[in-house]
């Protein structure tokens, strides 16, 4: 990356001292040249956002009215988790747009030039590398639960459910009942329509149906939840630990996963993305084992994908 000039921070006015750094990354994204402007802009909204957490929510302001939102705006993904027409940031096909599938190619075709090249490095950052790992890693342990004799898994908050694709036992139709459970319905379709041959079934509900005993998908040898506690506040969080694990058959196991703190993304999410999660750190994941019957947790293992932006709890419940 070249070398840029430092910026002296400011917590007087931080709407305008954003200036010097927005300008500078609007004239390299002018200029083409697309991977210094936005890894300057992310390691300088990162520092920002640490640094002066006090001041930050003004930054995130205070970069929308400059001219560089013009220019990022024009990237698919960045506008959509602003836009939200879902009605919430990153949804299912935002998912999509990181694993290059769906409507990825249309979005990357019909962007501008500029929109397209900062679609595309943006897929190699960390957050974006940390979501296909997941979904990699997801495939991964539901095979090993098929091959353990499991036969049941349990998805919530699924959306577009793209890690079938990779899951040797799905696609060969190894296991007796895999249920979607979202409370979008849009992406309960495209699963329908995308894997409903391989057995899959959808369920519609909330996380609050869920809480409230309103919605009891059952019980099964793998439950997860791929992307929903980075919404979810501390005892929300907790309630639905336990009430994933109720849902874990004896010997079976549940996986959460959640965006870690300090993670070099979240400064442009919350600013130009306007997109904002709730981040965890290991003492955090391991409060989550504090909802749940002493004696009935086998084991559990806390650990990160190799970019360390996502933080994964695995527990596996004891058996009978």
């Amino acid at each position: 990356m070249q070398t840029l000039p430092n910026i002296i921070l400011s917590s007087v006015a931080p709407a305008l001292e954003t200036r010097p750094v927005l300008d500078i990354v609007y004239q390299q994204l002018r200029d083409g040249q697309i991977a210094p402007a936005i890894d300057y802009l992310f390691e300088d909204l990162s520092a920002r956002r640490e640094e002066e957490p006090e001041t930050w929510p003004a930054y995130a302001r205070g970069c929308l009215s400059h001219p560089v939102r013009a220019l990022l705006h024009q990237d698919p993904f960045t506008y959509r988790a602003y836009s939200k027409p879902r009605g919430y940031a990153g949804d299912a096909v935002m998912m999509d747009y990181i694993y290059g599938i769906g409507e990825a190619p249309e979005a990357a075709r019909t962007a501008t030039p500029v929109g397209r090249a900062i679609f595309k490095h943006l897929g190699t950052q960390s957050a974006a590398k940390a979501v296909r790992y997941r979904r990699h890693l997801l495939a991964r342990l539901i095979d090993r639960v098929c091959a353990s004799g499991g036969s049941r898994v349990l998805a919530i908050a699924a959306g577009h459910l793209r890690e079938v694709e990779f899951s040797q036992a799905a696609q060969n139709r190894r296991l007796e009942e895999f249920v979607a459970f979202d409370q979008d319905e849009a992406s309960l379709g495209i699963v329908a329509r995308d894997y409903g041959h391989l057995g899959i079934r959808t369920m519609p509900g909330s996380v609050r149906q869920i809480l409230a005993g309103k919605s009891n998908p059952g019980q099964f040898d793998f439950v997860y939840a791929a992307g929903l506690f980075d919404y979810l506040s501390a005892p929300v969080a907790a309630a639905l630990t336990a009430r994933m694990f109720e849902m874990t058959l004896p010997g079976g196991s549940m996986l959460i996963p959640n965006f870690l703190t300090g993670m070099l993304d979240s400064g442009y999410m919350e600013s130009f993305m306007d997109w904002r999660l709730i981040y965890r750190n290991h003492a955090d994941m391991e409060k989550l084992i504090e909802a749940l019957p002493a004696g009935a947790v086998a084991d559990y293992q806390i650990f990160d994908d190799p970019d360390d932006a996502i933080a994964f709890l695995l527990v596996t419940k004891a058996r009978r």
